[in-house]
């Protein structure tokens, strides 16, 4: 009973976190596709229709329900799931696939970012836009209304989503309802919409569409822009969870409704270019439920996105992609919820200048589908690669299988190309910037470890000179810190601390705290102590992705394994920051000198990240050369 219960309450959880995006798109998709549309007879209604709920079967049903979401990493999915899975141990090949491997997966990682400020806009902005079929003097209003609802839904994001998160779920199942009862009423008053689940409508259009065929897919491709959420949130529902919610609620109800808005569309061919959606329902009171309806189903939706790409962030992160950023966590219960303020705010300045500059969901729709079919193209790709290498299937088969899934998604994608001047350039944009940011930041930080490596800095060496008498030795514990799980790091930033102090405390603890593609690990698996001669140990600290470093927490389970007492109070961090103050070589542009420098001198404070109490620090800047 308690698991059925339990089943239960995931399936509508699920709902309000995976679900939102794919879930409003009949806000807009259905009457971008129409608009579209090569024909004007009473077919165009039928195809667009067959065309989407086609998609939905062979896109979100067949590749990722039923194939990609099988491709899990410790239960975890997303794009960054497929790069722990291709990093995997001793695959074949590795050195030769795995840097652009690697560059593929960080490029379809940066342009969900680029998602990220088309969703939120598009979505409240559509939901909104249904005030001018309940009064057209409100046309005014629009726009204002849907600034100030996304500056509100940015401004709470520092209060976290806990309190509101139980009656996420609650809100999109009754959304669903009410797409499929609407969808249900409309195809009762003209059963003949039916016909558009034979295939031969969708295909019959598409052949003789022509160049119009290209714009088309285009619009239809919205209709499908929330898949990717189904893979990134696996791991905070599972596979099970999230296939129930899509085949017994959230596929019936989006067939349903757009057949019904094909309904609409035979019914009033003269009145089905603006606003088809709101026109499920009668004009008046009904008109204004259902735009609020939809303006809480797309806050939701937008909501569920700004979280996906704090977790992303958080993740990039992690994983040495990205410099620490101040990370803020809002629920002591989950520490996945996170907030983080300045990706918070660029986000939200990205959203207000979309929806000042396009104005409309029309306009917006013209800029929209390009990045989430450059990252549908691309999981396809990295799903046959871990067929290959990772399940160890015959190549033939991830041949196959990569092949039938791109024969699907080339056409969509190559249809959003057509949107790269009306505005589909922005996510491109956002996503190379992004992209930027993540190469100079890796490439960097491995010119600085190179450096920090280049004089002595061996266990051996640093017994030699521990033993040698010239260091003085003081009661306490001194810990040194770095995130390299390589013992000569934190050895190399001893020895300059020692060349700047001459002294050092009896007991040495060499603390890296290293980030791993996996999203959480147990404390007994976490840690790993070495002891390297005398009052000296080195401690690796492993955390999931999911996970946060806490420095004294981690030294005080570490204790009990080292086998002798150490004093908290009595404990200084000794966190060198490194700082490039000239290049000597040419391995870096000079743009990219310039990129380095900035987000070196504006990442978080490590004492923070790691959560070391400010009276137990011991910081320096330590000037290198790179």
């Amino acid at each position: 009973m308690k698991s059925s219960v339990l089943r239960s309450s995931l399936v509508i959880s699920a709902l309000g976190v995976v679900f939102g995006d794919i879930g409003t798109s009949p806000l807009y998709a259905f009457q971008a596709a129409l608009n579209a549309s090569p024909e004007t007879s009473r077919d165009a209604p039928l195809g667009v229709a067959s065309l989407i709920i086609w998609s939905l079967l062979a896109i979100v049903t067949c590749k990722y329900v039923l194939l990609v979401m099988r491709a899990d990493y410790e239960g975890e999915g997303g794009i960054f799931a497929l790069l722990a899975l291709l990093g995997g141990k001793d695959p074949p090949s590795r050195r030769l696939r795995l840097p652009f491997f690697m560059l593929l997966i960080m490029f379809g990682a940066a342009l969900v970012y680029g998602d990220g400020c088309i969703t939120p806009a598009i979505s409240v902005l559509s939901a909104v836009e249904g005030l001018k079929d309940f009064a057209p003097q409100l046309i005014a209003f629009v726009l204002p209304i849907t600034l100030a609802i996304l500056l509100a839904l940015f401004a709470v994001q520092r209060f976290g989503t806990g309190p509101l998160g139980a009656l996420f779920g609650g809100i999109m199942l009754f959304w669903f309802v009410t797409l499929g009862l609407g969808g249900l009423v409309q195809i009762l008053q003209a059963p003949e919409v039916l016909a558009a689940l034979n295939p031969m409508h969708a295909l019959g259009m598409v052949a003789h569409g022509g160049l119009q065929t290209a714009f088309l897919l285009g619009g239809v491709v919205l209709a499908v822009t929330g898949v990717e959420a189904l893979y990134a949130d696996m791991g905070h529902f599972g596979r099970p969870a999230i296939s129930r919610a899509w085949h017994c609620i959230v596929l019936p109800a989006l067939i349903l409704n757009y057949l019904g808005l094909a309904a609409i569309a035979i019914r009033h061919p003269g009145a089905s270019r603006e606003g088809i959606f709101f026109q499920m329902v009668p004009p008046g009171i009904p008109t204004l439920l259902l735009v609020l309806l939809a303006t809480l189903a797309t806050i939701i939706a937008s909501q569920a996105l700004i979280s996906g790409v704090f977790s992303l962030t958080a993740q990039a992160r992690d994983l040495g992609l990205l410099p620490r950023f101040l990370v803020c966590h809002t629920s002591s219960a989950q520490r996945g919820q996170v907030y983080l303020p300045v990706i918070n705010w660029y986000l939200a300045a990205a959203c207000l200048l979309l929806v000042i500059s396009f104005r409309s969901s029309g306009n917006l729709a013209a800029a929209y589908g390009l990045a989430v079919t450059a990252t549908m193209v691309i999981t396809s790709i990295s799903f046959g690669l871990v067929v290959v290498w990772v399940w160890r299937q015959p190549p033939w088969i991830g041949a196959g299988l990569t092949a039938i899934l791109l024969c699907l998604e080339l056409p969509f994608f190559l249809s959003s190309l057509l949107k790269f001047p009306n505005g589909g350039w922005f996510p491109i944009a956002i996503a190379s910037i992004l992209m930027a940011l993540m190469l100079t930041w890796h490439k960097g930080r491995a010119l600085i470890r190179a450096q920090m490596l280049s004089s002595p800095c061996s266990t051996q060496a640093l017994e030699a000179e521990l033993s040698s008498g010239r260091i003085a030795r003081v009661p306490g514990t001194c810990v040194i810190v770095t995130s390299n799980p390589e013992p000569r790091y934190a050895i190399a930033r001893c020895f300059e601390w020692m060349r700047r102090s001459g002294c050092l405390r009896e007991k040495l603890v060499l603390l890296s705290l290293v980030g791993t593609a996996e999203s959480r690990i147990n404390m007994e698996e976490r840690l790993k102590v070495t002891p390297l001669g005398r009052s000296l140990w080195h401690i690796i600290a492993y955390h999931g992705y999911m996970q946060v470093s806490n420095a004294p927490e981690i030294l005080i389970e570490a204790s009990k394994r080292m086998g002798c007492a150490i004093e908290t109070n009595d404990v200084f961090f000794v966190l060198p920051r490194e700082m490039v103050v000239e290049y000597v070589g040419t391995e870096m542009p000079v743009w990219q000198r310039k990129l380095f420098g900035v987000l070196s001198r504006n990442m978080s404070y490590a004492p923070d990240y790691f959560f070391i109490p400010c009276t137990q620090i011991i910081s320096f800047n330590w000037m290198l050369k790179a």
